[in-house]
């Protein structure tokens, strides 16, 4: 995409609301000296995930510059940051390429986790049933 395609594009997303970017809802909020930039990780996070996504929560943030926020109303897991003297979307495409990129970590580590909590219980419950058979 040409750089005045992508700056006409970027100039035409919705400003605070959510709007689907690369499979992800982001959004952008305006401020008095700046905007926030967002990324909704789950609309409705289970106690688990947010217990995971805080475990690698800070590293991320390091890393990327955006870290771990609830919703307003609690209802939303987010990643996001403020971006001073942004005020539309064009000023913020490398951020914005930064917080997709951090949310594929998260869902990756995210993914691992579940994946190995599962095994591990399906584990515990073979070593379960072959201590009743040794009974």
């Amino acid at each position: 995409m040409a750089a005045d395609d992508l700056e006409q594009w970027l100039l035409s997303l919705p400003l605070e609301e959510p709007c689907e970017i690369d499979g992800e809802q982001v959004y952008l909020k305006l401020g008095d000296t700046g905007a926030e930039l967002g990324l909704i990780l789950f609309a409705q996070p289970t106690g688990a995930q947010i217990a995971e996504a805080m475990r690698s929560g800070f590293q991320g943030a390091l890393e990327y510059e955006a870290g771990l926020a609830l919703g307003a109303d609690g209802g939303e897991l987010l990643l996001n940051r403020w971006l001073e003297g942004a005020e539309a979307w064009s000023d913020v495409a490398e951020a914005l390429e930064g917080i997709l990129n951090q949310a594929v970590l998260y869902r990756a580590v995210m993914s691992y986790s579940e994946d190995h909590a599962s095994l591990a219980r399906e584990e515990s419950r073979g070593r379960r049933e072959l201590n009743r058979g040794l009974r």
